[in-house]
C-alpha cells in the first residue's frame, strides 16, 4: 500500500510528537507499505547540528521525508495547508493519507482521498475554526476512522457524539523492541548506589514536583537521574534542589536515550493530575492533557525491561497494573519513598520488570501499525 503521512511536527526537533511521526512511519514501512511523509519546511525551528535526520531519531530509512513550503510566521498552517493540497494534486497515487494535522487531513478527503486522522488531544478545546474543520472532517465519506492514544481520550470524542464506536479506534503509544545490547555507559555517582532514573520534559506536571521533594528524603545509597529538560528548567529544578544524590544530563538526542535507561536500575513515571503539553502556558489550567496522555517514556521504560514505579492514574492503569509496576498516588511523598525502597529488593526489582516487557509485546511501533491498518 502506498501511504501518505501528513505531519506539522518541525523534524528535526526535540518534540515527542515528531518522535512519534517518525517511528512510525517506520513501522508502516516495516509492515511492507511505501511511506511518504510530509512536514513543513521551517527551518528556524530546526534542531541544530543532527546530522541525519533518521540516525537522530534512530529509525530506518525505509520511508521518503518530503519537506513542503511553510513561512515562519504567525498562521503558517494555512500556507502549508494549501502546499499539502498542490501536492496531493500532482500526486495522486496514494492508498491512504494518514494523519495528525487536521487541516491536510481534511484536504485529503476533499480531494476524495481515504483518510485516518489520529488525535492525541482534545480537539473540541481548541479555537473554533478547528471544530468546525473537524466536524466537517468525519461527516466525509472518505474519512475511515479516527485513531486516540488512550480509552480516556476515545470516552471524551464518544461523550461529544460526533462519532461512534465504530469510527474510533484506540491505539496507545509505543516504542521499538529493544535487542540485548552491551552497555557501555557509566551513569553519573556512585557505582554500587540504587540508580532511579526519570527521561524526558521537565515542564509542568511531568513529574519532578515530586522528584525534586523526594530528593532530600532518600536513603544516601539512593540516587536520581534526570534525562533531558531545556537549559532554563533545568537551572529551575536544580535552584529548587538542595541534595547532592540527584545529576542532570540535559536534552540527549533520542537515538541515544536507549543507553541511559539501560544503566538505570529503577524508571519513574510521576505524571501529576495536572500536564501541560509542550508549548502550552504554565499558568493556564485549562490546557490540561494528564486524564488522557499516553507518555511514550512508558512504553520505552517497559521495553527495556525496567522496574517502573508510576502515578496511580486512571490513564495509565490502562497500561500499567500492580504486577507490571508499582503505583503510587501521585502526590504522596511517603509512598513514593516507600516503593522506592521496596525495589531496593533486586528479585523484586527482576519480577516487575519481567512481567512489565511481557506485557510490552503489543505495544510495540510495529504492532500498533498493524492493529490500526492490517498487514
Amino acid at each position: 500500500m502506498r501511504i501518505l503521512y501528513i505531519s506539522n511536527s518541525i523534524i528535526p526537533s526535540r518534540t515527542a510528537n515528531s518522535i512519534h511521526v517518525m517511528k512510525m512511519c517506520q513501522a508502516f514501512a516495516d509492515n511492507g507499505h511505501n511511506v511518504i511523509l510530509l512536514a513543513p519546511d521551517i527551518k528556524k525551528g530546526y534542531e541544530k547540528n543532527t546530522g541525519n535526520i533518521y540516525k537522530y531519531y534512530g529509525v530506518k530509512k525505509n520511508f521518503i521525508i518530503n519537506k513542503l513550503w511553510c513561512p515562519n510566521i504567525k498562521g503558517n498552517f494555512i500556507f502549508f495547508t494549501f502546499s499539502i493540497f498542490l501536492y496531493l494534486l500532482v500526486n495522486k497515487h496514494f492508498h491512504l493519507v494518514y494523519g495528525r494535522f487536521l487541516h491536510g487531513c481534511y484536504v485529503a478527503a476533499l480531494l476524495k482521498k481515504n483518510v485516518i486522522l489520529e488525535l492525541h488531544d482534545n480537539i473540541f478545546n481548541k479555537k473554533k475554526h478547528i471544530v468546525i474543520i473537524f466536524k466537517r472532517l468525519i461527516k466525509s465519506k472518505f474519512l475511515k476512522k479516527v485513531v486516540v492514544i488512550s480509552k480516556a481520550l476515545k470516552k471524551i470524542y464518544l461523550k461529544n457524539k460526533y462519532l461512534n464506536k465504530d469510527n474510533i479506534q484506540v491505539a496507545h503509544d509505543g516504542a521499538d523492541e529493544v535487542k540485548k545490547f552491551k552497555c557501555d555507559l557509566k551513569l553519573k555517582g556512585r557505582k554500587r548506589s540504587l540508580k532511579l532514573g526519570y527521561v524526558g520534559h521537565l515542564y509542568k506536571g511531568k513529574g519532578m514536583e515530586i522528584i525534586s521533594k523526594i530528593a532530600n528524603k532518600l536513603d544516601k545509597d539512593i540516587e536520581i537521574h534526570i534525562v533531558g529538560g531545556i537549559e532554563k528548567d533545568i537551572k529551575f529544578w536544580k535552584n529548587q534542589i538542595s541534595s547532592k544524590n540527584i545529576y542532570f544530563y540535559g536534552f540527549i538526542p533520542h537515538n541515544k536515550t536507549s543507553n541511559y535507561i539501560k544503566a538505570l536500575d529503577v524508571c519513574l513515571l510521576p505524571n501529576q493530575k495536572i500536564v501541560h503539553p509542550h508549548g502550552a502556558d504554565p499558568s493556564d489550567i485549562t490546557v490540561n492533557i494528564s486524564s488522557f496522555t499516553s507518555p511514550l517514556k512508558l512504553f520505552e521504560y517497559m521495553a527495556h525491561k525496567k522496574p517502573i514505579i508510576a502515578s496511580d492514574l486512571p490513564v495509565l492503569r490502562e497500561v500499567l497494573n500492580k504486577k507490571n509496576s508499582i503505583l503510587v498516588s501521585c502526590d504522596d511523598l511517603e509512598k513514593w519513598i516507600e516503593a522506592i525502597n521496596k525495589l531496593k529488593d533486586l528479585k523484586k526489582r527482576k519480577q516487575i520488570a519481567t512481567k512489565a516487557l511481557k506485557d510490552f509485546s503489543k505495544y510495540s511501533w510495529k504492532n500498533r501499525a498493524l492493529l490500526i491498518i492490517g498487514s
